[in-house]
């Protein structure tokens, strides 16, 4: 069984104390006893290994015993999404981070069906970056997904990048479609009334190619999750 994994703020003390919340998890959930090992990072990068020392008030006391960096796998993968409904946005996040994709960047779109206004947008956002830590951690990832937006979605689209709008009427599979070699690669998910013509017309124009996902219409949430999969698996990060 692969150690356990925390994320910290720091990892330039010999010595960290893990949050109530993960001390709960450690010492509650996952039994961990002095002397097991387990793995911490920040989130971006860095990663060591350590050991479980003990608790402190009921926080998990952990020993730093290495720390290294590690970069980026490459290409990185995006996804701009259109927020579905209900719980299948937490679901995507969470999703997506265990896949290890670097960020999610939520569009307005002309027949977006969710919107943030004020206090209950922070709250929303606060619980999704929350669910893709928690995600990341578990599927033990040295990076943690970044979360943007609400954002236009012409800032999904620019020019530079290699960006795939995923679009139902599309005759060209995802594969096809990505070029051999790339640092980052964007995919572009539409509401659950799919994207315009005129959107069509603005993303073709600003470069972005067009590609398909098969025969059926997939919800938002799992044309996201497989185009990401295609994506990840084409450039041999998954599989």
């Amino acid at each position: 069984m692969s150690a356990a994994h925390f994320f910290v703020e720091r990892l330039d003390e010999p010595r960290v104390v893990l949050s109530a919340t993960d001390s709960r998890h450690a010492l509650r959930s996952l039994r961990l006893q002095p002397g097991e090992r387990l793995t911490l990072s920040d989130g971006a990068g860095g990663l060591a290994d350590a050991r479980l020392q003990g608790a402190d008030g009921g926080r998990a006391v952990v020993k730093v015993e290495s720390v290294r960096a590690v970069e980026r796998p490459s290409p990185s993968v995006c996804v701009a999404l259109a927020p579905p409904k209900g719980e299948r946005l937490a679901w995507a996040v969470q999703k997506l981070a265990e896949l290890g994709c670097s960020e999610l960047m939520l569009i307005s779109t002309e027949r977006s069906v969710r919107t943030w206004v004020g206090d209950r947008g922070e709250k929303i956002a606060a619980r999704l970056r929350k669910v893709a830590r928690e995600a990341a951690m578990q599927s033990r990832q040295p990076f943690v997904m970044d979360l943007r937006g609400p954002l236009p979605l012409v800032e999904a689209l620019p020019p530079g990048e290699t960006v795939v709008v995923l679009w139902e009427a599309a005759t060209a599979p995802l594969p096809s479609v990505l070029p051999p070699a790339s640092d980052r690669i964007r995919l572009v998910v539409g509401p659950e009334g799919g994207f315009s013509d005129d959107e069509v017309r603005t993303a073709e124009g600003r470069g972005a190619a067009l590609a398909g996902l098969g025969r059926g219409i997939l919800r938002t949430e799992t044309a996201a999750l497989v185009g990401a999969a295609l994506t990840l698996a084409h450039y041999g990060r998954l599989g």
